[in-house]
């Protein structure tokens, strides 16, 4: 059995929609997964909640520690350990 090019499966479509959120899906990719959307309410509810997680997300202003403060707070996790045994 011949595989179509343009129909994917739930979890292709998946993947599909994960790089697209963040821009490296291709356009042949992109064709595919609104290929899908358009008759699977499936991929549409999980395309709708990975928008809206992607807004919390970015609405958020999360802040990640610098490599320096990782390491000064791996060290002080360490001093405390080693006092405690």
């Amino acid at each position: 059995m011949k595989k179509n090019i343009l129909f994917i499966s739930c979890d292709e479509a998946k993947v599909i929609c994960d790089k697209s959120q963040y821009g490296e899906a291709t356009l042949l990719e992109k064709i595919k997964l609104y290929l899908r959307l358009s008759y699977c309410h499936i991929t549409r509810s999980y395309s709708k909640r990975n928008a809206n997680l992607t807004k919390t997300i970015e609405s958020a202003h999360l802040q990640c520690l610098q490599t320096t403060e990782k390491q000064k707070l791996k060290h002080l996790i360490k001093q405390e350990l080693g006092q405690n045994h």
